[in-house]
């Protein structure tokens, strides 16, 4: 555990035992929490350590729950609150916390069966209805049992002789136990991604950090993704001859396993005349000295049209400390996006915008990272601390902020744009 304000604050509540601690109950007051916010990951068969469904499940682990919502690091969020609204907000309230830190504090007490809520029913098919197209690759990946985290693009081809909108692209993942993210991207011209694939040899290619090429990227999957369609008007507009690449992260469990994760596109339900297109804003000039706790880079990009924002990535590898990505109008206003203060490289988060924010040409977006190189690193993967640059292996760094948006005068009727 982590030394701290608030974990001493949680060693507080666990040995307080006060009236105001022991008037709260599993079944009354904590299940409906873990119902609602974690146990989509804590259950059999997903991606999380340990089952929370019951409270058999639940009991053994009290102290550690409450010292990881505690100190805020589960559910994992990492947007700053206070910034903006998410659609997808996995965090909880001080209410909520504070209810968790008085059940452990009080010997975390079963309650009265009658009002344990039911436990949610699961669909671990496809979240949004059956798609019109299920890609997948030829046979099951081999996964080693031991050794280095392993990121392998498979390249699918949905065959399309025409273009195509595409409102929904949903993943299901072969195997949860060492499938850690996955991230999708489209080569559209279907030429350079299966050039690499046939360069070597097995299913799919090794690629770490992107697919080795410029790429238009769509909804992949990781711990706690929810699927969702393109926002009403948008879709992804994939060309006729374009291939899907299936970028996976693979995390070794200790023994052999398989993966054939299998990848679901829905043609556009709407009538659809804009691209949700992707941008980003980057710190390339990237050169971390060993032992900096606290290095900045920043970065800038210009929009050349008015666009509408729908959601923002924060994007970097091991070293990655903290992120802000906002915009500045033409009149000089920032307006915030996301502010990250506590990275986690094994949380790729998607920010969804409740607001989408419309951004007029002139504005320019920017990012500023910060990196930690120094010994005490969470994630330092180098002893002692060594320069790190700008690179796709993930002991080199990234400092990328993600923006999907569309053009607000696009109106397509015929497909004749080019994402």
């Amino acid at each position: 555990m982590r030394s701290g304000p608030l974990a001493v604050a949680v060693c507080l509540w666990l040995v307080a035992g006060s009236a105001y601690a022991q008037d709260v109950t599993y079944t009354e007051d904590v299940a409906p929490i873990l119902m609602q916010h974690c146990v989509t990951c804590h259950r059999p068969g997903e991606v999380a350590p340990m089952s929370l469904l019951t409270y058999e499940d639940t009991r053994p682990w009290a102290r550690s729950i409450a010292q990881e919502v505690g100190q805020k690091r589960m559910p994992p969020w990492h947007a700053a609150a206070g910034v903006r609204e998410y659609t997808n907000d996995r965090s909880l309230d001080a209410a909520q916390i504070d209810v968790i830190l008085r059940w452990v504090a009080a010997g975390a007490p079963r309650g009265d069966e009658a009002l344990l809520p039911p436990v949610p029913t699961f669909n671990d098919g496809w979240q949004l209805g059956e798609p019109d197209l299920v890609l997948a690759w030829d046979a099951p990946y081999q996964i080693e049992a031991e050794g280095d985290d392993e990121y392998r693009c498979f390249v699918l081809d949905p065959k399309f002789e025409k273009d195509q909108w595409v409102d929904v692209v949903e993943v299901l993942p072969g195997n949860r136990t060492t499938d850690h993210h996955i991230v999708i991207y489209v080569d559209q011209a279907g030429t350079i991604a299966t050039q690499r694939d046939e360069a070597e040899p097995g299913e799919g290619y090794t690629c770490f950090g992107g697919p080795g090429f410029l790429a238009y990227m769509v909804p992949g999957w990781g711990p706690g993704y929810v699927p969702t369609e393109t926002p009403e008007g948008s879709g992804y507009l994939l060309r006729a001859g374009s291939k899907l690449v299936v970028q996976v992260h693979y995390h070794k469990t200790g023994s052999p396993q398989e993966d054939l994760t299998r990848v679901g596109l829905r043609f556009a339900r709407r009538p659809t005349q804009r691209v949700l297109y992707n941008g980003y804003v980057l710190g390339l000039s990237l050169q971390i000295p060993p032992g900096d706790a606290n290095y900045v880079v920043t970065g800038r990009a210009p929009i050349q049209e008015d666009i509408t924002v729908y959601s923002i990535v924060a994007h970097m590898h091991y070293l990655g400390k903290a992120m802000d990505i906002w915009a500045e109008l033409p009149d000089g206003t920032r307006v915030d996006l996301v502010t990250v203060p506590r990275f986690d490289f094994y949380w790729q988060t998607e920010y969804a915008l409740a607001e989408p924010q419309r951004l007029p040409k002139g504005s320019v977006i920017h990012m500023q990272a910060t990196f930690d190189n120094s010994p005490e690193s969470p994630y330092q993967h180098s002893d002692p601390p060594r320069l790190v640059t700008f690179g796709e292996q993930t002991t080199d760094e990234m400092a990328v902020g993600v923006f999907f948006h569309t053009r607000d005068a696009e109106n397509i009727s015929d497909g004749s744009t080019s994402p």
